[in-house]
């Protein structure tokens, strides 16, 4: 007799005290490797805001900050006769990226996504190759280094250089430590485990804002936040490889091994039965970027999939850039936005056991743009009033940044559901890939604030309206079955003459053309 390995979890252990373990070591790892590299943008790129020095050329007594209408006069007087305010020091003040070279602390920030994009795309093949253990912890320890070395930068080209290298290698090693994460766990608890996950990011957030405050020179922080990550790579000695992995290398001996400690840890018996991959997994294949076009109602599910993946990152990524410049005390905005988003995934992971995915995600979208609009209606009486600024961050930090955490973490469930098993891959990543581009695009949001302070926010609540749009004219995927291919619920469409898929559309009756 044979066993699959969803099987022998159930039997072992579906979320045990070795499957606690393995998720704190991962919650601590992406807080160490992914939310510390990329959140310490929002301290370390930002600026302070800018004071004159000399009353003849410049008559502002105040700090002057980005958003504000006088924030360009600075560009129009001598560089001596204005100066950086004290609050902190960052690539900003270190470099002098002002005026003309103003866009570079932003762009400093994009490169992380970019090299996020490259990075995931180039490496996802080497974790095929050469197994999840590996990729991860390598890319891992060289993001640490990089972003330590980022510390010592003596140009601004380096340090955005180290930024694109930091970003390339998150996008490298997420993947892998995300499956790791879920597939150790038992179906049962496999939502649990991933959701769980993401508790460390938001934690550290936190701790970051605190560290931060404290630390206010830049270069002190980032060597302050890199050194910890370095230690968790010698993790490598004790995480186990992924199992599935094992066994579709034919390594049973070696997959039975770990899955005896993840018994023993547990105190169950482990099965005496072989091991083989289930029969999904064994005709697992890579889809054909094609197949997402194939019908008008593929073209419908892939597009609104691509939209809902960009609005919720923008959205997300969007608010914790804007936590500089949205007005008030920047380490509390960082913290607040961090508690607020906390909730967001265990909150949605209970919601879905009872509602439809479409419902919520509709809600929560919807619920995102009354933040980000109420932002943009709070934001001038802001400006003179406390009250209304303290109104202002609870729409941004709170209500737009909660409900677009909620709508991000649901995305991914959904979009799995949407796709059938034979082009899930190719669908999941294009919509990944979705996100890394708009995340890319979030870290300029800040800087629309020069064109007109409305844009950020208003760009957020039109790309969160058109997201619940879209969603709510995709069907509802709660407790109905996984399309299994992309003909599973209709007959497949006769194929012409030269063999491609030229015939009926499986969706609605019409005709198709197969895209070559």
């Amino acid at each position: 007799m044979t066993i699959t390995t969803d099987e022998v979890l159930e039997q072992i252990g579906s979320f045990g005290r070795y499957q606690i373990v393995l998720n704190i070591f991962f919650n601590l790892t992406y807080a160490l490797w992914w939310a510390v590299p990329v959140m310490i943008s929002v301290f370390i790129a930002s600026e302070p805001g800018w004071q004159c020095k000399n009353t003849l050329t410049c008559p502002y007594t105040d700090t002057i900050s980005l958003g504000d209408t006088r924030y360009k006069y600075r560009c129009n007087i001598p560089r001596e006769d204005w100066k950086f305010a004290n609050d902190f020091t960052s690539i900003v003040t270190e470099f002098d990226l002002v005026c003309e070279r103003g866009s570079l602390g932003f762009v400093s920030t994009s490169m992380i996504f970019a090299g996020f994009f490259i990075g995931s795309i180039l490496v996802s093949t080497l974790s095929d190759r050469f197994g999840r253990k590996r990729p991860l912890f390598l890319c891992g320890f060289i993001c640490c280094v990089v972003h330590l070395i980022s510390a010592f930068s003596p140009a601004f080209w380096f340090f955005a250089l180290c930024r694109c290298i930091v970003g390339f290698m998150i996008g490298a090693y997420s993947i892998p430590l995300f499956v790791l994460t879920s597939e150790f766990s038992g179906m049962r608890h496999r939502g649990v485990a991933g959701g769980l996950v993401w508790t460390g990011f938001f934690l550290f957030t936190m701790i970051l804002a605190g560290v931060a405050y404290a630390i206010r020179e830049w270069r002190e922080l980032t060597m302050f936040t890199g050194v910890p990550g370095i230690f968790f790579t010698a993790g490598y000695f004790f995480i186990p490889e992924s199992v599935r992995w094992l066994l579709k290398k034919g390594r049973e001996d070696q997959a039975r091994v770990i899955l005896r400690k993840v018994a023993e840890l547990n105190g169950k018996e482990m099965p005496t039965e072989s091991l083989e991959l289930s029969q999904e997994e064994q005709n697992e294949r890579l889809g054909d970027f094609r197949d997402l076009f194939v019908s008008r109602k593929m073209i419908h599910k892939t597009l609104c999939s691509w939209l809902m993946w960009f609005s919720a990152s923008f959205i997300s990524w969007g608010i914790a850039f804007s936590a500089p410049f949205v007005g008030g005390n920047i380490y509390i905005n960082v913290l607040i936005s961090s508690i607020a988003a906390l909730p967001a995934y265990p909150i949605s992971a209970a919601l879905t056991m009872k509602f439809g995915r479409r419902k919520i995600l509709g809600v929560s979208f919807l619920l995102a743009a009354v933040g980000a609009i109420g932002t943009l209606l709070l934001s001038d009486k802001a400006e003179n009033d406390k009250g209304y600024m303290a109104g202002k961050i609870f729409m941004s930090m709170v209500v737009a940044k909660f409900n677009s955490e909620i709508a991000f973490s649901l995305v991914y469930i959904y979009s799995a559901e949407l796709f059938p098993t034979t082009i899930r891959n190719v669908g999941m990543g294009t919509s990944t890939a979705s996100a890394r581009v708009s995340a890319f695009a979030s870290a300029y949001a800040p800087l629309l604030l020069i064109v007109h302070r409305f844009l950020p926010y208003g760009i957020m609540a039109g790309l969160a309206i058109a997201a619940a749009i879209g969603c709510m004219t995709l069907p509802e995927t709660l407790n109905q079955p996984t399309m299994e291919s992309l003909y599973s619920d209709q007959s497949e469409p006769m194929k012409g003459a030269d063999g491609n898929r030229n015939g009926v559309d499986p969706d609605n009756g019409e005709e198709t053309v197969a895209l070559m």
